[in-house]
Parts: C-alpha cells; sequence; structure tokens
C-alpha cells in the first residue's frame, strides 16, 4: 500500500472522506452463537423451515429474556447442528464454517427481530452454491420472523387412526 493510499484509508475512517466501498460505514454483523443445551432443546417446539441443505427452527426471546440480554447488541442468535451421520470431524466442520460464513452474508436482510435460531445442516449444504446457501438462509430467517411462535402438533399414522377410531365408535 502506498502512503496516499494509507492516507486516503485513515481520511476515510476518521470521516473526512467517502467511503470508498459502502460496507466501510455500515455496521458489522457480530454472530452470536447458542451455547447452552437447553437453547437448542426449546427450539424444537418452534416453526421450522426447510430446505435442500438445512432445516431452521425459531426459538423466540422472551420479553424477560429480552430486557436481561440488553447490553448484547445481537437481536439474532445462532446455532449450528451437524450430526455425524453427515460425516467425519472434517466435513462436518466444512459444513459449519461454510453456514456460518453465509449467515454473516446473509445478515443485512435479516428482520429486526429478537430471535434464535438453530441450523440443522444436511450433508447438501456443501454440494449448492454458496450464493444459493445465502440466499436460502436470508429467505429462511425472513419466514420464520413472520410466522407464529407456536408450531402445528404433527400429524402421524398413529394419530390420525385414532381420530378415526374414535370417531367411529
Amino acid at each position: 500500500m502506498t502512503r496516499a493510499e494509507a492516507e486516503q484509508v485513515t481520511d476515510i475512517i476518521k470521516g473526512e472522506a467517502p467511503a470508498l466501498s459502502p460496507f466501510l460505514h455500515s455496521p458489522v454483523f457480530h454472530l452470536e452463537t447458542l451455547k447452552s443445551r437447553q437453547l437448542f432443546k426449546d427450539s424444537a417446539g418452534g416453526p421450522r423451515y426447510a430446505t435442500p441443505a438445512f432445516t431452521m427452527l425459531r426459538r423466540p426471546v422472551s420479553e424477560a429474556e429480552a430486557e436481561g440480554e440488553a447490553s448484547s447488541p445481537a437481536r439474532l442468535r445462532f446455532g449450528f447442528t451437524v450430526t455425524k451421520k453427515i460425516g467425519g470431524a472434517v466435513e462436518r466442520n466444512r459444513i459449519r464454517r461454510r453456514l456460518k460464513a453465509a449467515v454473516c452474508s446473509a445478515s443485512p436482510e435479516f428482520p429486526d427481530i429478537r430471535m434464535d435460531i438453530v441450523i440443522l445442516a444436511r450433508k447438501e449444504a456443501m454440494g449448492i452454491g454458496f450464493s444459493a446457501l445465502v440466499r436460502d438462509i436470508a429467505r429462511s430467517v425472513a419466514a420464520l420472523g413472520q410466522r407464529p411462535a407456536g408450531r402445528k402438533p404433527a400429524i402421524t399414522r398413529n394419530s390420525t387412526a385414532k381420530a378415526t377410531k374414535a370417531g367411529e365408535t
């Protein structure tokens, strides 16, 4: 970097010159991840959004929790789950890093809602293009932000059989 370029970057940082890129002055997305097992388990009861590369689960954050985390700038927190069924440690870590990078790339499109999101990865997360992965993540987060907090009860073969028998007697 030449001296002139260094001075230009210094002026941009000080705010004395226009930015070369619109991203230099935009807020930086801080990826905050879920740590406790209980938060992962709680998301299983919430709404879901499935794509070929992953399934996304939402855990709404209560008002009391939101007030307790007022110091945290993150409105969205993410958890990543990549099971051993997908492959060895190297492949699982590669998928996890790819998903994290896609979440950071899709962050400008996220809604302004406080919620926890768990991403259950599938093996296809390595096979699809990165731009398609970013698009799917942005679409999934937007869809989950609009869905109500509860989840419809699952209809299983046994529950329909029991309902039919109950109606016949």
